[in-house]
């Protein structure tokens, strides 16, 4: 157990990028890039075993925030993260992420799969050596230190791609989209903004999804409006941008959506640009 404990900190400790001021411990000791993870940790971070005593409610890791559980694993092709949160939880994010890829946008891709026998969506680190990503929350800081307005910011960065969240949030009903949960890519050798990170977490998707205006909208810099009145005005600004139809299908597990996402598309594609 000292040693898992200690493993923990060191990671605890490269993910925030501090030491101690007498720590002799380095970058390439510890960063989860170049050293490895075996099963014990995922259990830890996503089903919450210590091997001495078992705790369902320990659900997040050190480095990943939220309050499902999670864990990264390397893989012969690089670092995945997987979360669970039970089969229906998985399947509103597997099906957010079909319907997402039905559209132009940057977004993380979710996949079904299994850990220790039970289903959980995977997806690929976005983050590198080289790129890192801010939340939100925190770039509004950056911003007003900054005397910058955080909008006008992010509309210069990635105009298109901060729109469509707003798009897809409203087709499948995310209502999670808070400023933890979305940010900026940063280039870590000059530590300024690239673009909007890849659209990510969908497990709190198709709520407030039994009336056509969905919940507040929460990525609308302080302007209360509907998901429904985000997404329109999303339209208007950038198109629709959808590439392919969205087939009736992907709603084999969860059909009960499928009848309330039809009336949202046809809502925008109705929408005047």
């Amino acid at each position: 157990m000292e040693r898992v404990l200690k493993y923990l900190y060191a990671q605890k400790a490269c993910a925030n990028r501090v030491k101690g001021e007498k720590e002799s411990i380095t970058f390439h000791e510890i960063n989860l890039y170049g050293n490895h993870l075996n099963n014990t940790f995922i259990d830890i971070a996503l089903r919450g075993r210590q091997y001495t005593v078992e705790n369902k409610y320990l659900a997040r890791d050190l480095s990943t925030n939220g309050c499902f559980p999670k864990a990264w694993q390397r893989t012969r092709e690089g670092f995945r993260l997987l979360k669970d949160g039970g089969d229906h939880a998985v399947d509103r994010e597997l099906l957010a992420s079909q319907i997402s890829r039905c559209f132009h946008v940057s977004q993380v891709l979710y996949e079904e799969d299994y850990f220790d026998g039970e289903k959980v969506s995977i997806s690929e680190n976005m983050t590198s050596t080289e790129y890192s990503i801010a939340s939100m929350e925190a770039f509004e800081i950056y911003c007003q230190n900054h005397g910058q307005d955080a909008k006008t910011c992010i509309l210069s960065l990635d105009k298109h791609n901060y729109y469509m969240m707003n798009i897809i949030d409203y087709l499948v009903g995310n209502t999670d989209r808070h400023w933890g949960n979305w940010g900026v890519l940063v280039d870590n050798s000059s530590n300024k903004p690239v673009c909007l990170h890849k659209l990510m977490d969908f497990n709190q998707a198709f709520h407030s999804y039994d009336t056509l205006e969905g919940a507040n909208c929460q990525t609308a810099f302080g302007v209360k409006m509907t998901q429904k009145e985000a997404a329109v005005e999303a339209v208007r600004e950038v198109g629709l941008n959808q590439i392919k139809e969205v087939e009736e299908e992907v709603f084999d597990r969860l059909s009960q959506y499928f009848e309330m996402f039809g009336k949202r598309l046809e809502l925008l594609k109705n929408v005047r640009e």
